[in-house]
Protein backbone atom coordinates (compact mmCIF):
# COMPACT_ATOMS: atom_id res chain seq x y z
CA UNK A 1 0.00 0.00 0.00
CA UNK A 2 1.48 3.33 -1.05
CA UNK A 3 1.81 6.11 1.46
CA UNK A 4 -0.73 8.93 1.30
CA UNK A 5 0.29 12.09 -0.54
CA UNK A 6 -1.50 14.27 1.99
CA UNK A 7 0.81 16.31 4.23
CA UNK A 8 0.51 16.81 7.98
CA UNK A 9 2.12 18.78 10.77
CA UNK A 10 3.61 16.74 13.62
CA UNK A 11 3.73 18.15 17.14
CA UNK A 12 5.76 16.78 20.03
CA UNK A 13 4.63 17.85 23.49
CA UNK A 14 6.79 16.74 26.43
CA UNK A 15 5.43 17.62 29.86
CA UNK A 16 6.26 16.77 33.43
CA UNK A 17 4.75 13.27 33.39
CA UNK A 18 4.29 12.25 29.77
CA UNK A 19 5.06 12.88 26.11
CA UNK A 20 2.62 13.14 23.20
CA UNK A 21 2.91 13.00 19.43
CA UNK A 22 -0.01 14.60 17.60
CA UNK A 23 -0.62 14.98 13.87
CA UNK A 24 -2.65 17.90 12.50
CA UNK A 25 -4.17 18.28 9.06
CA UNK A 26 -4.51 21.42 6.94
CA UNK A 27 -7.68 22.47 8.77
CA UNK A 28 -5.94 22.22 12.15
CA UNK A 29 -7.77 19.02 13.08
CA UNK A 30 -6.10 16.23 15.06
CA UNK A 31 -5.84 13.05 12.97
CA UNK A 32 -3.49 10.98 15.14
CA UNK A 33 -2.48 10.99 18.78
CA UNK A 34 0.07 8.90 20.70
CA UNK A 35 1.10 9.14 24.34
CA UNK A 36 3.58 7.57 26.76
CA UNK A 37 4.11 8.22 30.42
CA UNK A 38 7.50 9.58 31.50
CA UNK A 39 7.30 9.63 35.29
CA UNK A 40 9.80 11.83 37.12
CA UNK A 41 12.59 10.61 39.39
CA UNK A 42 12.44 11.79 43.00
CA UNK A 43 15.78 10.66 44.42
CA UNK A 44 15.78 12.83 47.56
CA UNK A 45 13.68 15.53 49.22
CA UNK A 46 13.26 18.51 46.87
CA UNK A 47 14.49 16.60 43.82
CA UNK A 48 12.50 16.34 40.59
CA UNK A 49 14.37 14.92 37.61
CA UNK A 50 14.01 12.83 34.47
CA UNK A 51 16.40 10.44 32.76
CA UNK A 52 17.24 12.24 29.45
CA UNK A 53 17.87 8.98 27.61
CA UNK A 54 14.50 7.57 28.68
CA UNK A 55 12.80 10.75 27.50
CA UNK A 56 14.55 10.32 24.15
CA UNK A 57 13.53 6.67 23.96
CA UNK A 58 9.92 7.63 24.72
CA UNK A 59 10.04 10.22 21.93
CA UNK A 60 11.31 7.68 19.41
CA UNK A 61 8.73 5.15 20.60
CA UNK A 62 5.68 7.38 20.14
CA UNK A 63 6.89 8.54 16.73
CA UNK A 64 7.34 4.96 15.58
CA UNK A 65 3.83 4.19 16.82
CA UNK A 66 2.55 7.16 14.82
CA UNK A 67 4.30 5.99 11.66
CA UNK A 68 2.90 2.45 11.91
CA UNK A 69 -0.15 3.83 10.14
CA UNK A 70 0.58 3.72 6.37
CA UNK A 71 -1.27 7.00 5.94
CA UNK A 72 1.00 8.74 8.42
CA UNK A 73 4.55 8.04 7.30
CA UNK A 74 7.50 10.31 8.02
CA UNK A 75 7.45 11.28 4.34
CA UNK A 76 3.94 12.69 4.88
CA UNK A 77 5.09 15.09 7.60
CA UNK A 78 5.55 18.59 6.25
CA UNK A 79 7.16 19.87 9.46
CA UNK A 80 7.76 19.00 13.10
CA UNK A 81 7.23 21.34 16.07
CA UNK A 82 8.40 20.69 19.63
CA UNK A 83 7.04 22.15 22.85
CA UNK A 84 8.29 21.24 26.28
CA UNK A 85 8.24 21.94 30.00
CA UNK A 86 10.21 25.13 30.30
CA UNK A 87 13.22 25.80 32.46
CA UNK A 88 14.21 22.15 32.91
CA UNK A 89 17.75 21.45 31.66
CA UNK A 90 20.60 18.98 31.39
CA UNK A 91 24.28 18.96 30.51
CA UNK A 92 25.86 16.52 28.05
CA UNK A 93 29.26 15.67 26.61
CA UNK A 94 29.93 17.64 23.43
CA UNK A 95 31.93 14.80 21.85
CA UNK A 96 29.95 11.72 22.80
CA UNK A 97 26.48 13.23 23.33
CA UNK A 98 26.23 11.31 26.61
CA UNK A 99 24.22 13.06 29.37
CA UNK A 100 26.33 14.26 32.29
CA UNK A 101 23.33 15.15 34.45
CA UNK A 102 19.70 14.18 34.57
CA UNK A 103 17.12 16.62 33.25
CA UNK A 104 16.70 18.82 36.32
CA UNK A 105 13.11 20.01 36.46
CA UNK A 106 12.03 23.61 36.88
CA UNK A 107 10.19 22.35 39.99
CA UNK A 108 13.36 20.95 41.61
CA UNK A 109 13.99 23.02 44.77
CA UNK A 110 17.29 21.61 46.03
CA UNK A 111 19.13 24.79 45.03
CA UNK A 112 17.35 26.94 47.61
CA UNK A 113 20.56 27.79 49.46
CA UNK A 114 22.23 28.70 46.17
CA UNK A 115 19.44 31.15 45.31
CA UNK A 116 19.90 32.87 48.69
CA UNK A 117 23.66 33.12 48.09
CA UNK A 118 23.10 34.59 44.63
CA UNK A 119 20.67 37.20 45.93
CA UNK A 120 23.20 38.29 48.58
CA UNK A 121 26.22 38.33 46.22
CA UNK A 122 28.04 41.64 46.78
CA UNK A 123 28.73 42.37 43.13
CA UNK A 124 25.14 41.59 42.22
CA UNK A 125 23.81 43.83 45.00
CA UNK A 126 25.97 46.72 43.77
CA UNK A 127 24.64 46.22 40.23
CA UNK A 128 21.08 46.20 41.57
CA UNK A 129 21.71 49.35 43.62
CA UNK A 130 23.06 51.24 40.63
CA UNK A 131 20.27 49.88 38.41
CA UNK A 132 17.69 51.08 40.91
CA UNK A 133 19.02 54.63 40.85
CA UNK A 134 19.42 54.81 37.07
CA UNK A 135 16.16 52.95 36.44
CA UNK A 136 14.23 55.35 38.67
CA UNK A 137 15.74 58.34 36.86
CA UNK A 138 15.44 57.06 33.30
CA UNK A 139 12.50 54.67 33.48
CA UNK A 140 14.57 52.16 31.49
CA UNK A 141 12.69 48.82 31.77
CA UNK A 142 15.86 46.70 31.61
CA UNK A 143 17.37 48.57 34.57
CA UNK A 144 14.09 48.35 36.48
CA UNK A 145 13.95 44.60 35.81
CA UNK A 146 17.54 44.22 37.02
CA UNK A 147 16.96 45.82 40.41
CA UNK A 148 13.66 43.96 40.87
CA UNK A 149 15.09 40.54 40.01
CA UNK A 150 15.13 38.02 42.82
CA UNK A 151 16.67 34.62 42.10
CA UNK A 152 14.62 31.55 42.94
CA UNK A 153 14.96 27.86 42.17
CA UNK A 154 12.52 28.43 39.28
CA UNK A 155 15.46 29.97 37.42
CA UNK A 156 17.70 27.51 35.60
CA UNK A 157 20.60 29.86 36.38
CA UNK A 158 20.26 28.98 40.08
CA UNK A 159 20.04 25.24 39.50
CA UNK A 160 22.91 25.34 37.00
CA UNK A 161 25.18 27.19 39.43
CA UNK A 162 24.21 24.64 42.08
CA UNK A 163 25.23 21.80 39.72
CA UNK A 164 28.58 23.42 38.99
CA UNK A 165 29.22 24.19 42.67
CA UNK A 166 28.58 20.54 43.53
CA UNK A 167 30.66 19.28 40.61
CA UNK A 168 33.68 21.59 40.07
CA UNK A 169 35.01 19.22 37.41
CA UNK A 170 31.93 19.87 35.30
CA UNK A 171 32.58 23.62 35.51
CA UNK A 172 36.18 23.09 34.42
CA UNK A 173 35.07 21.03 31.44
CA UNK A 174 32.40 23.61 30.60
CA UNK A 175 35.03 26.36 30.51
CA UNK A 176 37.07 24.25 28.11
CA UNK A 177 34.07 23.94 25.79
CA UNK A 178 33.65 20.19 26.35
CA UNK A 179 30.07 20.37 27.64
CA UNK A 180 26.75 21.47 26.15
CA UNK A 181 23.76 22.92 27.99
CA UNK A 182 20.20 22.52 26.83
CA UNK A 183 16.59 22.77 27.82
CA UNK A 184 14.49 19.82 26.70
CA UNK A 185 13.80 21.25 23.24
CA UNK A 186 17.54 21.59 22.64
CA UNK A 187 18.20 18.02 23.77
CA UNK A 188 15.50 16.61 21.50
CA UNK A 189 16.68 18.58 18.45
CA UNK A 190 20.27 17.50 19.17
CA UNK A 191 19.22 13.84 19.31
CA UNK A 192 16.86 14.01 16.33
CA UNK A 193 19.59 15.53 14.15
CA UNK A 194 22.23 13.12 15.53
CA UNK A 195 24.26 15.91 17.10
CA UNK A 196 24.23 18.31 14.15
CA UNK A 197 22.18 21.02 15.84
CA UNK A 198 22.68 22.66 19.25
CA UNK A 199 19.90 25.19 19.18
CA UNK A 200 16.93 26.75 20.99
CA UNK A 201 14.48 29.65 20.66
CA UNK A 202 13.86 32.81 22.73
CA UNK A 203 10.75 31.45 24.48
CA UNK A 204 12.76 28.64 26.06
CA UNK A 205 15.95 30.66 26.52
CA UNK A 206 14.29 33.55 28.33
CA UNK A 207 12.77 31.30 31.01
CA UNK A 208 16.22 30.10 32.08
CA UNK A 209 16.96 33.52 33.58
CA UNK A 210 20.25 33.61 31.62
CA UNK A 211 18.89 35.11 28.38
CA UNK A 212 18.33 38.86 28.30
CA UNK A 213 14.78 39.47 26.96
CA UNK A 214 15.58 43.10 26.19
CA UNK A 215 18.75 42.49 24.19
CA UNK A 216 17.69 39.02 23.01
CA UNK A 217 21.05 37.42 23.78
CA UNK A 218 22.64 35.31 26.48
CA UNK A 219 23.38 37.46 29.52
CA UNK A 220 27.18 37.24 29.67
CA UNK A 221 27.63 39.78 32.54
CA UNK A 222 25.18 37.95 34.81
CA UNK A 223 26.71 34.57 33.98
CA UNK A 224 30.17 36.00 34.62
CA UNK A 225 29.20 37.11 38.13
CA UNK A 226 28.05 33.60 38.98
CA UNK A 227 30.81 31.72 37.17
CA UNK A 228 28.60 30.14 34.50
CA UNK A 229 30.47 29.68 31.19
CA UNK A 230 28.35 31.02 28.31
CA UNK A 231 30.10 28.85 25.70
CA UNK A 232 27.91 25.93 26.77
CA UNK A 233 24.70 27.64 25.59
CA UNK A 234 22.89 26.82 22.34
CA UNK A 235 22.40 29.19 19.42
CA UNK A 236 19.04 30.94 19.58
CA UNK A 237 16.86 31.15 16.46
CA UNK A 238 13.36 32.44 15.78
CA UNK A 239 10.63 30.25 17.28
CA UNK A 240 9.48 29.22 13.80
CA UNK A 241 12.69 28.63 11.86
CA UNK A 242 14.94 25.98 10.33
CA UNK A 243 16.11 23.74 13.17
CA UNK A 244 17.52 21.11 10.85
CA UNK A 245 16.00 17.77 9.86
CA UNK A 246 15.61 14.47 11.65
CA UNK A 247 18.23 11.94 10.65
CA UNK A 248 16.68 9.71 7.92
CA UNK A 249 17.85 6.55 9.70
CA UNK A 250 15.45 7.22 12.58
CA UNK A 251 12.08 7.11 10.82
CA UNK A 252 12.82 6.28 7.17
CA UNK A 253 12.63 9.85 5.87
CA UNK A 254 14.04 13.17 7.03
CA UNK A 255 11.46 15.39 8.77
CA UNK A 256 12.05 19.16 8.77
CA UNK A 257 12.07 20.58 12.30
CA UNK A 258 10.53 24.02 11.98
CA UNK A 259 9.60 25.14 15.50
CA UNK A 260 10.56 24.81 19.15
CA UNK A 261 8.64 26.66 21.86
CA UNK A 262 8.04 26.62 25.61
CA UNK A 263 4.80 25.02 26.73
CA UNK A 264 2.87 28.04 28.03
CA UNK A 265 3.98 30.16 25.09
CA UNK A 266 2.82 27.38 22.77
CA UNK A 267 -0.62 27.40 24.40
CA UNK A 268 -0.88 31.18 24.01
CA UNK A 269 -0.07 30.79 20.31
CA UNK A 270 -2.40 27.80 19.96
CA UNK A 271 -5.29 29.94 21.21
CA UNK A 272 -4.42 32.49 18.47
CA UNK A 273 -3.72 35.18 21.07
CA UNK A 274 -1.64 37.03 18.50
CA UNK A 275 -2.64 40.56 19.51
CA UNK A 276 -1.61 42.66 22.50
CA UNK A 277 -3.99 41.99 25.39
CA UNK A 278 -4.72 38.42 24.30
CA UNK A 279 -5.04 36.19 27.39
CA UNK A 280 -5.05 32.47 27.97
CA UNK A 281 -5.31 30.53 31.20
CA UNK A 282 -4.13 26.90 31.27
CA UNK A 283 -5.52 25.02 34.26
CA UNK A 284 -3.90 21.75 35.15
CA UNK A 285 -2.18 20.84 38.42
CA UNK A 286 -1.44 24.58 38.59
CA UNK A 287 -2.84 27.46 36.55
CA UNK A 288 -0.83 29.74 34.27
CA UNK A 289 -2.22 33.15 33.30
CA UNK A 290 -0.42 34.56 30.25
CA UNK A 291 -1.05 37.90 28.52
CA UNK A 292 0.36 39.03 25.17
CA UNK A 293 2.22 42.31 25.74
CA UNK A 294 2.96 43.09 22.10
CA UNK A 295 6.34 43.92 20.61
CA UNK A 296 7.76 45.82 23.61
CA UNK A 297 8.84 44.17 26.88
CA UNK A 298 6.69 45.41 29.75
CA UNK A 299 7.52 45.26 33.44
CA UNK A 300 4.98 44.60 36.16
CA UNK A 301 5.87 46.85 39.08
CA UNK A 302 4.98 44.01 41.44
CA UNK A 303 7.48 41.52 40.16
CA UNK A 304 6.43 39.92 36.88
CA UNK A 305 9.21 39.96 34.32
CA UNK A 306 8.91 40.10 30.55
CA UNK A 307 9.17 36.76 28.78
CA UNK A 308 9.54 36.24 25.05
CA UNK A 309 6.36 34.50 23.91
CA UNK A 310 7.78 33.87 20.42
CA UNK A 311 9.94 35.53 17.82
CA UNK A 312 8.88 35.42 14.15
CA UNK A 313 10.90 36.88 11.26
CA UNK A 314 13.21 38.49 13.81
CA UNK A 315 10.37 40.30 15.61
CA UNK A 316 9.73 39.31 19.23
CA UNK A 317 6.33 39.17 20.91
CA UNK A 318 6.43 39.47 24.68
CA UNK A 319 4.18 38.26 27.46
CA UNK A 320 3.73 38.47 31.22
CA UNK A 321 2.85 35.42 33.26
CA UNK A 322 1.36 34.89 36.68
CA UNK A 323 0.50 31.52 38.11
CA UNK A 324 -0.98 29.71 41.05
CA UNK A 325 0.67 26.49 42.08
CA UNK A 326 -2.37 24.53 43.24
CA UNK A 327 -5.51 24.07 41.18
CA UNK A 328 -5.88 20.47 40.02
CA UNK A 329 -3.67 19.29 42.87
CA UNK A 330 -5.90 21.14 45.31
CA UNK A 331 -9.04 19.51 43.92
CA UNK A 332 -7.35 16.10 44.17
CA UNK A 333 -6.37 16.81 47.77
CA UNK A 334 -9.90 17.87 48.67
CA UNK A 335 -11.02 14.41 47.59
CA UNK A 336 -8.18 12.16 48.67
CA UNK A 337 -6.95 14.23 51.60
CA UNK A 338 -10.07 15.30 53.47
CA UNK A 339 -12.88 13.50 51.65
CA UNK A 340 -14.87 16.52 50.45
CA UNK A 341 -15.45 14.82 47.10
CA UNK A 342 -14.17 11.62 45.55
CA UNK A 343 -13.28 13.13 42.16
CA UNK A 344 -13.25 16.52 40.40
CA UNK A 345 -16.46 15.42 38.68
CA UNK A 346 -18.16 14.84 42.05
CA UNK A 347 -16.93 18.24 43.25
CA UNK A 348 -18.62 19.86 40.26
CA UNK A 349 -21.79 17.86 40.85
CA UNK A 350 -21.87 19.00 44.48
CA UNK A 351 -21.26 22.62 43.47
CA UNK A 352 -24.04 22.44 40.88
CA UNK A 353 -26.56 21.73 43.65
CA UNK A 354 -26.49 25.37 44.77
CA UNK A 355 -26.24 28.76 43.10
CA UNK A 356 -24.63 30.38 46.12
CA UNK A 357 -22.00 29.55 48.71
CA UNK A 358 -24.21 30.92 51.52
CA UNK A 359 -21.34 33.10 52.70
CA UNK A 360 -18.55 30.48 52.50
CA UNK A 361 -15.27 31.76 51.03
CA UNK A 362 -12.40 29.44 50.15
CA UNK A 363 -8.93 30.95 49.59
CA UNK A 364 -7.14 28.20 47.59
CA UNK A 365 -3.53 29.00 48.46
CA UNK A 366 -2.34 25.72 49.92
CA UNK A 367 1.20 26.23 48.59
CA UNK A 368 1.53 29.95 49.24
CA UNK A 369 0.46 33.08 47.40
CA UNK A 370 2.33 34.34 44.39
CA UNK A 371 1.57 37.39 42.25
CA UNK A 372 0.11 39.84 43.14
CA UNK A 373 0.28 39.14 46.91
CA UNK A 374 3.58 37.25 47.31
CA UNK A 375 3.38 35.34 50.56
CA UNK A 376 5.05 31.93 50.18
CA UNK A 377 3.91 30.89 53.66
CA UNK A 378 0.20 31.52 53.12
CA UNK A 379 -2.05 28.53 53.63
CA UNK A 380 -5.50 27.77 52.25
CA UNK A 381 -8.31 29.22 54.33
CA UNK A 382 -12.07 28.75 54.67
CA UNK A 383 -14.30 31.55 55.96
CA UNK A 384 -17.99 31.83 56.70
CA UNK A 385 -18.80 28.33 57.93
CA UNK A 386 -21.99 27.93 59.94
CA UNK A 387 -24.11 25.07 61.20
CA UNK A 388 -26.20 25.47 58.05
CA UNK A 389 -23.18 24.95 55.77
CA UNK A 390 -23.41 21.90 53.52
CA UNK A 391 -20.71 20.21 51.45
CA UNK A 392 -22.29 21.70 48.32
CA UNK A 393 -21.62 25.21 49.63
CA UNK A 394 -17.99 24.39 50.29
CA UNK A 395 -17.66 22.72 46.87
CA UNK A 396 -18.99 25.81 45.14
CA UNK A 397 -16.74 28.03 47.28
CA UNK A 398 -13.73 26.00 46.12
CA UNK A 399 -14.53 26.61 42.44
CA UNK A 400 -15.32 30.28 43.10
CA UNK A 401 -12.07 30.61 45.04
CA UNK A 402 -10.03 29.23 42.13
CA UNK A 403 -11.79 31.66 39.76
CA UNK A 404 -11.21 34.56 42.15
CA UNK A 405 -7.51 33.74 42.56
CA UNK A 406 -7.18 33.81 38.75
CA UNK A 407 -9.11 37.09 38.71
CA UNK A 408 -6.56 38.53 41.15
CA UNK A 409 -3.65 37.58 38.89
CA UNK A 410 -5.30 39.02 35.81
CA UNK A 411 -6.33 42.23 37.56
CA UNK A 412 -2.79 42.59 38.87
CA UNK A 413 -1.35 42.38 35.36
CA UNK A 414 -3.97 44.81 34.02
CA UNK A 415 -3.28 47.37 36.75
CA UNK A 416 0.49 47.11 36.36
CA UNK A 417 0.47 47.45 32.56
CA UNK A 418 -2.74 49.31 31.64
CA UNK A 419 -3.35 46.69 28.96
CA UNK A 420 -7.11 45.93 28.63
CA UNK A 421 -8.52 42.39 28.37
CA UNK A 422 -11.30 41.67 25.90
CA UNK A 423 -11.73 37.91 26.44
CA UNK A 424 -10.04 34.96 28.14
CA UNK A 425 -9.12 31.71 26.39
CA UNK A 426 -8.89 28.63 28.63
CA UNK A 427 -7.67 25.06 28.41
CA UNK A 428 -6.56 22.26 30.73
CA UNK A 429 -8.31 19.56 32.68
CA UNK A 430 -9.70 21.83 35.40
CA UNK A 431 -11.21 24.11 32.75
CA UNK A 432 -13.74 21.36 32.01
CA UNK A 433 -15.78 22.71 34.95
CA UNK A 434 -18.60 24.88 33.54
CA UNK A 435 -19.22 26.34 36.99
CA UNK A 436 -15.62 27.47 37.40
CA UNK A 437 -15.57 29.10 33.95
CA UNK A 438 -18.90 30.86 34.50
CA UNK A 439 -17.50 32.23 37.78
CA UNK A 440 -14.39 33.39 35.94
CA UNK A 441 -16.50 35.17 33.31
CA UNK A 442 -18.63 36.80 36.02
CA UNK A 443 -15.72 38.01 38.16
CA UNK A 444 -13.51 39.18 35.26
CA UNK A 445 -16.57 40.59 33.46
CA UNK A 446 -15.44 39.37 30.03
CA UNK A 447 -16.21 36.37 27.84
CA UNK A 448 -14.37 33.15 28.69
CA UNK A 449 -13.81 30.74 25.79
CA UNK A 450 -12.96 27.08 26.41
CA UNK A 451 -11.00 25.23 23.75
CA UNK A 452 -12.27 21.84 22.57
CA UNK A 453 -8.74 20.46 23.02
CA UNK A 454 -7.93 20.26 26.77
CA UNK A 455 -4.24 21.06 26.26
CA UNK A 456 -3.37 23.67 23.65
CA UNK A 457 0.41 23.38 23.89
CA UNK A 458 0.68 20.82 21.11
CA UNK A 459 -1.64 22.90 18.94
CA UNK A 460 0.59 25.95 19.33
CA UNK A 461 3.74 24.01 18.47
CA UNK A 462 2.01 22.65 15.36
CA UNK A 463 0.83 26.10 14.27
CA UNK A 464 4.35 27.49 14.64
CA UNK A 465 5.92 24.59 12.73
CA UNK A 466 3.37 24.94 9.95
CA UNK A 467 4.01 28.66 9.80
CA UNK A 468 7.76 28.01 9.65
CA UNK A 469 7.41 25.57 6.76
CA UNK A 470 4.83 27.53 4.79
CA UNK A 471 2.15 24.89 5.38
CA UNK A 472 0.09 27.77 6.74
CA UNK A 473 0.90 31.13 5.19
CA UNK A 474 0.07 33.68 7.88
CA UNK A 475 -1.31 34.41 11.34
CA UNK A 476 -4.56 35.40 9.64
CA UNK A 477 -4.90 31.94 8.11
CA UNK A 478 -4.24 30.33 11.50
CA UNK A 479 -6.85 32.59 13.11
CA UNK A 480 -9.50 31.26 10.72
CA UNK A 481 -8.93 27.56 11.46
CA UNK A 482 -11.92 25.75 12.97
CA UNK A 483 -11.79 25.55 16.76
CA UNK A 484 -15.23 25.09 18.31
CA UNK A 485 -14.80 27.05 21.54
CA UNK A 486 -17.57 27.03 24.14
CA UNK A 487 -18.30 30.59 25.26
CA UNK A 488 -19.21 31.68 28.79
CA UNK A 489 -20.64 35.21 29.02
CA UNK A 490 -20.78 37.32 32.19
CA UNK A 491 -24.24 37.26 33.75
CA UNK A 492 -23.74 38.25 37.40
CA UNK A 493 -25.39 41.56 38.27
CA UNK A 494 -22.92 44.38 39.12
CA UNK A 495 -24.04 44.73 42.74
CA UNK A 496 -23.59 41.02 43.51
CA UNK A 497 -20.21 41.04 41.76
CA UNK A 498 -19.02 44.03 43.77
CA UNK A 499 -20.12 42.43 47.04
CA UNK A 500 -18.48 39.10 46.14
CA UNK A 501 -15.18 40.78 45.24
CA UNK A 502 -15.21 42.91 48.39
CA UNK A 503 -15.68 39.87 50.64
CA UNK A 504 -13.02 37.97 48.69
CA UNK A 505 -10.45 40.73 49.17
CA UNK A 506 -11.16 40.83 52.91
CA UNK A 507 -10.68 37.05 53.09
CA UNK A 508 -7.37 37.29 51.21
CA UNK A 509 -6.09 40.02 53.53
CA UNK A 510 -7.05 37.93 56.56
CA UNK A 511 -5.24 34.91 55.09
CA UNK A 512 -2.12 36.99 54.50
CA UNK A 513 -2.02 37.92 58.19
CA UNK A 514 -1.96 34.29 59.35
CA UNK A 515 1.57 32.86 59.69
Amino acid sequence: MAASKEKYILSIDSGGSGIRAILFDKKGRIVSRQYEKTPPIISEPGALEHDPEKLWQALVSILKKTFKNKKFQAANVDALGICNQRGSFLLWDKTTGKPLTRLISWADVRAGKTSAEMNSNKIWKVIQFVSRILGTITGNPMLIATYMLKFTTDHASVRLKWVFDKNPELRKRAKKGEILFGTLDTWFVYKLTKGKEHISDPSNATVTGMFNPFQLQWNAPLCGIFNIPTKIFPNVKDTAADFGVTDPSLFGSAIPIRAVVGDQMAALFGHACFEKGGVKISQGSGAFVDMNMGDKPKISKRGLFPLVAWRLAGKPTYMLEGYTGTVGTLIDWLGKGIGLSDTPKVLNELASQTNDTEGVIFVPTASGMRFPHFNPNAKASVFGLSLATHRRHVARAVLEGIALSLFDILEGIKKDTNVPVRSIMVDGGVSQSDILLQCLADFCNVQVKRAPEPDMTATGAAYLAGLGSGYWKSLEELSKLERGYKIFKPKMDPKSRELKLERWHRAVQSTLKID
